[in-house]
C-alpha cells in the first residue's frame, strides 16, 4: 500500500543520499540486464522485473556482486499458479542471502505465508526462503560485510513491510 511504498522511498533516501538514480543496463552473458532504478550500490526493482521477467542464477548473482542493497516493490502473495514466479524468486533470495546483499521489499503478506501452496517442490524450498527472508532481516545478518554470508547468522526482525 501507499504506506509501504513511502517507507520504501524513505530507504531509498536515506540509502542513496538522496540521489535520485538512474537506469542502468548490466551485461550478463552477451545479454543486457535492466536495473530500472541504481545509486551508490542499491538497486530498485519492482517484483515483476526480477520474478516475472526470464532471468536465472547468472543475472542474480550479477547483481548480488553489483549492489550491496536491493529494494524490491510489491513482492505479491503467489500459489501454484504462480510457480515459475516463485522459483525465480527462491533463487534470487538465495543468491542475495548468499551473498549477504541486504534486502528491503514490500509485501502482500509476512515471508511465512508469502508462499500459500502446500504442495510440489516450490511449497518445499519456499520454506527455506521463508527462513532466509526472516535471517536476512535479523541484525547479525545486517551487520555482515557485503559479498560474504555467516549461516550462523539469526535474529526475529524482517526487512519485509506488509501491505
Amino acid at each position: 500500500d501507499a504506506s509501504a511504498t513511502a517507507a520504501l522511498d524513505a530507504a531509498w533516501n536515506k540509502l542513496t543520499g538522496g540521489a535520485p538514480g538512474e537506469a542502468v543496463d548490466l551485461v550478463v552473458k552477451g545479454r543486457k540486464l535492466h536495473v530500472p532504478r541504481a545509486a551508490h550500490g542499491v538497486a530498485r526493482f519492482a517484483f515483476s522485473d526480477l520474478c516475472e521477467q526470464p532471468l536465472g542464477a547468472s543475472d542474480y548473482l550479477r547483481l548480488a556482486h553489483e549492489y550491496h542493497t536491493i529494494l524490491i516493490d510489491r513482492i505479491p502473495a503467489m500459489d501454484a499458479a504462480d510457480r515459475n514466479a516463485a522459483k525465480r524468486f527462491i533463487a534470487l533470495i538465495d543468491t542475495l542471502y548468499d551473498n549477504a546483499v541486504k534486502l528491503m521489499a514490500s509485501a502482500d503478506a509476512d515471508p511465512l505465508t508469502l508462499y500459500r501452496a502446500t504442495e510440489g517442490t516450490e511449497a518445499m524450498e519456499f520454506q527455506r526462503t521463508a527462513s532466509r527472508l526472516i535471517e536476512m532481516g535479523s541484525e547479525s545478518y545486517l551487520a555482515l560485510p557485503h559479498g560474504r554470508s555467516d549461516s550462523t547468522a539469526s535474529g526475529a526482525s524482517t526487512g519485509l513491510v506488509e501491505t
